[in-house]
């Protein structure tokens, strides 16, 4: 069968920041390692320690191998696996690539809910058919699963099964509560799969139970398919693409899975799990015309031959759009006029007709979508947003915009995806790229665990105060965000609108933080105090301050 090619990513797009990205990537240890002047063995030695050494780190402070996985334990350690995994890994980078896996991960994940995962779906430059989950919401598949899928459905079964590991959490409750354990050694097992190399020596390096991972991996991957296959008929998608998915497998490797560890196979026994499958869809009597086919789907493999080959190198994918300055300028510039006037709903207008003439000038659905959001019409903004997307998906400020977009409008997922895109386009080390990691960040995992305002008085409803007492707010610092000391700007209105207070504070060595007003001559009537990180509002309160306290029967 055709096999994907090799592209590596730059490390330096998928490097988080302060973790000595490197500059060239003729020189990384990908580069080396294909040219022979490193081993194998070096290659991995980054991704694998560091793996390890989280593991072994984590076990000094909190023992978490004798006790169960938590649910914030396994976003926080998903994360920083995942952090190292994209430092050292070669994954596919094409936003259009990575948008039709995301779409279609998505569809299935929202017959799911609820939960608490943001789902996030990568790409790996592998000619392996497999994929994996690190718990957490992090999906993984080959590019060789994208690019020899038979038809939408086999792909939807990949991910449907990969999505259940998560749902069910599986790496927590693997191995009687040994969840950590299993987590960090499967992420460096992917990470030498991936690579050639023998995941065996991580096995023997991180301690595992081999014959009781075994016992547990046929049981949750057993669960997996059972969950996946119901997760694909509610989804729309014909559940037998799960089976000739296994099938193909079988092809490209007739014994996978029999007899070999899962730290060698994540997916053991792939013909007992089809007959398993064929009983299951059975019983499931699932309708006749769900979706098996999807017309992008060859497109989408055709873009992923070019987007690994390493004749063309990865570029030329992202062309510029195509358009007439002379047509759409005079227009832009006439909306410009009457939006400067005011006229915003006539401007938009003229865009409007501007962009039937021409469709592909992203200048005229940006400006469209400036216009609704200066209207505060957050879906208008999305939809124009979205075709600018559509149209040069390169632009990083534009995912950047859409992913602050849709955390506005609390659509986790697609903000994060968007986002994500963003720190990809952004180069290193930029405050573009910093920007989207923080709001990544913010909508993964609290900023503040607890916090609101408060005085020296304790008499009175706790929103009203009294001209001449100090008014604080404060919070302490989530755990994740301790690491990173974040600066807020906590900015104290007056009745008028009027910001007469901007603070920027951090935290005490206690990861506490706090702010303070003092009203002695200040004006009365309703404050706001708002509490922002970067380019996002994180909480906003309102009291009354009051020339007097009002007594007991209703009067002053």
């Amino acid at each position: 069968m055709p096999r994907a090619g090799h592209r590596r990513t730059p490390p330096s797009q998928g490097a988080p920041p302060g973790r000595g990205a490197r500059r060239s990537a003729p020189s990384s240890p990908l580069e080396r390692a294909r040219r022979g002047e490193l081993s194998l063995r070096g290659l991995l030695a980054p991704v694998c320690v560091t793996l390890l050494c989280i593991g072994c780190a984590l076990r000094s402070v909190e023992s978490p191998f004798g006790g169960d996985l938590t649910l914030e334990r396994e976003l926080e350690l998903s994360a920083e696996i995942h952090r190292q995994l994209r430092a050292q890994v070669p994954f596919v980078s094409d936003p259009v690539l990575l948008a039709y896996v995301n779409e279609l991960g998505q569809q299935i994940v929202r017959v799911t809910e609820p939960q608490p995962f943001i789902y996030r779906f990568s790409i790996l430059e592998s000619d392996d058919l497999n994929a994996f989950t690190i718990g957490g919401g992090y999906v993984y598949l080959s590019s060789a699963v994208v690019a020899q899928a038979g038809d939408v459905a086999e792909l939807a079964g990949v991910l449907a099964h990969e999505i259940a590991h998560v749902k069910v959490r599986h790496i927590a409750r693997a191995n009687e509560n040994q969840g950590l354990a299993t987590l960090i050694s499967l992420a460096a097992a992917a990470a030498v799969v991936l690579a050639g190399g023998d995941p065996s020596l991580i096995a023997i390096g991180s301690g595992i139970n081999v014959s009781m991972q075994l016992k547990h991996s046929r049981e949750h991957e057993a669960e997996a398919d059972r969950e996946g296959i119901e997760y694909m008929i509610r989804s729309g998608y014909q559940p037998d693409g799960m089976i000739r998915f296994f099938q193909r497998i079988l092809t490209e490797s007739p014994h996978a899975g029999e007899g070999i560890p899962p730290y060698l196979f994540t997916h053991p026994a792939l013909r007992e799990r089809i007959a398993a499958a064929r009983v299951d869809i059975k019983r499931l009597h699932p309708p006749w015309d769900l979706i098996r086919r999807d017309d992008r789907l060859p497109q989408i493999q055709a873009r992923l031959a070019l987007a690994v080959s390493s004749v063309v190198g990865g570029s030329g994918l992202q062309a510029r759009a195509s358009f007439d300055r002379k047509v759409s300028d005079p227009l832009l510039e006439q909306a410009r006029q009457e939006s400067g006037r005011g006229e915003f709903r006539r401007a938009d207008q003229t865009l409007a007709r501007a962009q039937k003439l021409e469709p592909q000038d992203p200048r005229l659905v940006l400006a469209r979508a400036d216009l609704a959001q200066e209207r505060a019409d957050l879906p208008a903004a999305r939809l124009h947003l979205e075709r600018a997307f559509e149209i040069d998906p390169s632009v990083p400020l534009v995912a950047y915009r859409l992913g602050l977009i849709h955390k506005q409008l609390a659509n986790r997922s697609s903000a994060v995806f968007y986002l994500e895109q963003a720190v990809h386009g952004f180069s290193a080390h930029s405050s573009g790229r910093r920007r989207a990691e923080l709001a990544i960040e913010q909508i993964s995992f609290p900023v503040l665990d607890e916090s609101g305002i408060g005085g020296r008085s304790e008499d009175g409803p706790s929103n009203i105060f009294i001209r001449g007492e100090e008014v604080t707010w404060s919070g302490r610092i989530s755990r994740y965000f301790q690491t990173y000391n974040p600066e807020l700007v906590v900015n104290w209105s007056d009745p008028s609108g009027v910001v007469v207070l901007e603070d920027r504070v951090r935290m005490n060595p206690f990861g506490h933080v706090s702010s303070s007003l003092r009203t002695k001559d200040a004006a009365l009537g309703r404050w706001k105090v708002s509490v922002r990180l970067g380019d996002s509002l994180l909480e906003e309160h309102s009291f009354q301050l009051r020339g007097r306290r009002a007594s007991s029967n209703g009067g002053f």
